[in-house]
């Protein structure tokens, strides 16, 4: 029976191969700052897996749900100090990655509002299909598109910063402001842009009615592009403010 540690090392080695392939770079583990201490110096912690650029910083976790189904209390401590380090550090995307899909389940559902949304949860159960927010989402009404750029129209009233994102990639490129949303469009403002973009309300109906399939990598953007030539803002969007889905 293999130890703890090799466990451990195992799901770190299974990690790293999946976010080489998703990211197109090398993962290592290395030491970052988190904070700074009394005396004015750095604290640092060594995170499991980071990213070449060092814009990519995942923590990785095997726990397993116990045999009798008891809650594993020390086991959801240790997930949630892993989360308090990921909360610390600077990096344009984290990630909690989890190697057992029934203890992905149940810390997603204890974790639910408690830990910072920067912080992606993913599993890769090697049993199951590689899973994170992206691809939980529950089925919506017809009219759930009209609900949600209500909302929209609520979070951006006033101009936002937009991660630019994609689900090949994460955290990729030049960020841009986004808002406000008017009857059939959103304003959209690049630093690449000579002057302010209207993206069409349709575009963003288009990428919302795709959002679990393109999330899932079942279509890809430039499937999407043939409809839409606003992708990188559609997408951008629906994915900070995918809270308000569904």
């Amino acid at each position: 029976m293999a130890s703890s540690y090799e466990k451990g090392k195992d799901s770190e080695l299974k990690a790293a191969n999946w976010l080489k392939e998703k990211f197109e770079q090398g993962f290592t583990k290395k030491v970052l700052p988190v904070g700074t201490k009394i005396d004015g110096s750095s604290a640092f912690h060594n995170f499991d897996l980071v990213s070449d650029d060092n814009q990519i910083v995942a923590e990785v976790k095997s726990h397993q749900i116990t045999v009798n189904g008891n809650v594993p209390s020390a086991k959801i401590s240790d997930t949630y100090a892993a989360c308090g380090m990921l909360e610390k550090v600077s990096a344009k995307q984290k990630l909690l990655i989890l190697t057992d899909h029934s203890f992905y389940k149940l810390f997603r559902r204890y974790s639910d509002g408690k830990i910072s949304r920067q912080i992606e949860i993913v599993c890769i159960d090697e049993n199951q299909t590689p899973v994170g927010p992206e691809v939980v989402l529950p089925e919506s009404p017809k009219n759930s598109f009209e609900v949600f750029w209500t909302k929209l129209a609520g979070a951006i009233s006033s101009k936002q910063t937009i991660v630019n994102w994609t689900v090949k990639k994460g955290s990729t490129g030049e960020n841009f402001e986004a808002g406000p949303v008017c009857v059939d469009c959103v304003f959209v403002s690049a630093p690449s842009a000579l002057e302010r973009i209207k993206v069409p309300k349709n575009d963003f109906k288009l990428m919302y009615d795709n959002w679990q399939m393109y999330s899932r990598e079942k279509v890809s953007r430039g499937d999407l592009a043939k409809q839409s030539r606003f992708t990188k803002y559609t997408i951008s969007i629906i994915h900070q403010y995918q809270n308000l889905m569904g």
